[in-house]
């Protein structure tokens, strides 16, 4: 039997790069998985596809994570189709472009808070009462060594990192009574995004590998995959409240 065998996942941001490698991962260890994203488009689609070609079943679904009503959806239409939530991946942010501080508003600090901390938040609150009423639950929230500083011009990027990490740790406190463990991880990954710029710019690669004590920066299927699906599972019921640095290194833990 997989590890995660019988058990439902809701990965959020999943259409590509790190909750991409998430759904796959979790799929890949048994788990029935409900990815979703702003857009249901072709990226989604082949997505769904790879789920179905590790042997599990999936929903895709359209999200606003700014929007209430759309996290809504996700969890019914996931209890509805399924039964049960056992994990959620927190993953979808806003706000990823920086900005320079004299020219930060109110409105991107807004959407940086909604898309990423009040989201988060949301999700958390309505996939509570199912993990209670198992005494199971896995929460996977998504923080960034950016809201510790040492990345130039995020300010409101960081705010929003910064708020999930203290969100963690204070459900943490509350749900571990109730068997749900609520963890943040901080990855610093290679995306098809940062691969990009990097493969075009040979310097940028050699200087960022140059901060990396391993020397290379993380796949997100090799590097990442495997911490989070122990994050989502069994093995890690004595492990909550904790932040787990995915960054070979790079931020050499907490301060």
């Amino acid at each position: 039997m997989k590890p995660l065998e019988g058990k439902v996942a809701i990965i959020t941001g999943a259409r590509r790069g790190i909750g991409r490698a998430e759904a796959l991962t979790l799929a890949s260890a048994g788990a029935t998985v409900v990815v979703s994203d702003i857009v249901f488009d072709e990226e989604m689609k082949s997505l769904q596809d790879e789920v179905a070609a590790v042997g599990r079943k999936s929903l895709a679904l359209e999200c606003d994570v700014t929007k209430k009503e759309d996290i809504d959806n996700v969890v019914a239409r996931t209890a509805e189709q399924f039964g049960r939530i056992d994990i959620l991946v927190n993953n979808a942010q806003t706000g990823l472009t920086p900005v320079p501080w004299e020219e930060l508003t109110d409105e991107l600090f807004t959407q940086s808070y909604e898309s990423g901390p009040l989201a988060s938040f949301r999700f958390m609150q309505a996939v509570f009462p199912y993990m209670k009423a198992q005494g199971w639950g896995r929460i996977i929230n998504t923080s960034s060594g950016a809201s510790r500083g040492g990345v130039e011009n995020f300010g409101h990027y960081a705010m929003a990192k910064g708020a999930i990490s203290s969100l963690t740790y204070a459900a943490a406190t509350d749900w571990g009574q109730y068997g749900i463990t609520v963890n943040v991880i901080y990855p610093a990954i290679l995306t098809p995004s940062l691969k990009s710029y990097l493969d075009s710019n040979p310097a940028a690669r050699t200087a960022m590998e140059a901060r990396v004590p391993v020397r290379y920066v993380g796949d997100p299927l090799d590097d990442l995959g495997p911490i989070v699906l122990f994050l989502a599972g069994d093995a890690s019921g004595y492990l909550t409240g904790h932040p787990v640095f995915i960054d070979g290194g790079g931020g050499f833990g907490p301060r």
